[in-house]
């Protein structure tokens, strides 16, 4: 439906979306991995919007077994840790990736495996008398050594932070906020029952009230505002780690 009008909305959307990315990266950054990261924010976001269509559609099973059905048989991708562990782990490797093809292996493997100092501790030669100059270049070479070791476990320590943090993390938000959304439905719905029962219990007989429908749609919305903030979270992340990957 290349005419449609929901394909022009999604063409405009993702059009603003990659300029963003565009932005982030700079323009000489290569297509793909714009193209990658903007189809990875749609990815997120129709995954998290899913929850929606879960909550329309158990209205019209019966409680017991649409709960059964909807909330234990089928999840969101974005809602199992295995998907988005998945997720980060391809992620670490493109950026891992993009800093070996931007500084070229060699510079890239001394940047892991610094077998020489990386004159991290600053000397000059030969303003010494040699019996103290050369042992203190030396002494002074060896912690430089020691220190660039350090940063390169650092290093292999900060990558696998990256996996964990933003599988992670988007796990915990996206199931921390359903959960804080039921609470809150929950929540409203015990209050509103509960001013019904108190109201109804004094000037009639029954003491039923229905549930008022603009609360629902309220924290409805909130869900809606999470949802896009997480989706635009995990890209943003992984745009800032290729950005700072290839700062030598």
């Amino acid at each position: 439906m290349p005419k449609s009008k929901m394909w022009i909305l999604f063409d405009f959307l993702y059009e603003k979306v990659y300029e963003f990315f565009e932005d982030i990266l700079w323009k000489d950054e290569k297509k793909w991995t714009k193209l990658y990261i903007t189809g990875m924010f749609f990815v997120i976001l129709i995954s998290n919007l899913l929850w929606v269509v879960l909550e329309i559609a158990w209205v019209w099973f019966p409680k017991e077994e649409g709960e059964a059905i909807l909330f234990h048989y089928i999840q969101i991708p974005t809602s199992d840790i295995n998907f988005n562990v998945a997720m980060a782990i391809i992620w670490v490797i493109i950026v891992i990736y993009e800093q070996f093809a931007f500084l070229g292996i060699a510079k890239a493997l001394y940047e892991y495996v610094p077998f020489l100092w990386k004159d991290y501790i600053p000397y000059e030669k030969w303003k010494l008398n040699k019996y103290v100059d050369i042992p203190l270049y030396l002494l002074v070479k060896f912690f430089d050594i020691v220190i660039s070791v350090f940063l390169w476990l650092l290093e292999i320590v900060w990558h696998i932070a990256k996996i964990i943090s933003l599988s992670f993390r988007l796990f915990g938000n996206i199931t921390s906020g359903w959960l804080l959304l039921a609470m809150l439905l929950w929540g409203v719905e015990l209050l509103t029952w509960s001013v019904s029962w108190f109201i109804t219990g004094l000037f009639w007989e029954s003491k039923t009230i229905n549930f008022p429908v603009l609360f629902p749609i309220i924290l409805h919305l909130q869900w809606l505002l999470v949802a896009l903030i997480q989706a635009l979270v995990f890209p943003l992340l992984i745009a800032i780690f290729i950005k700072v990957a290839k700062v030598h």
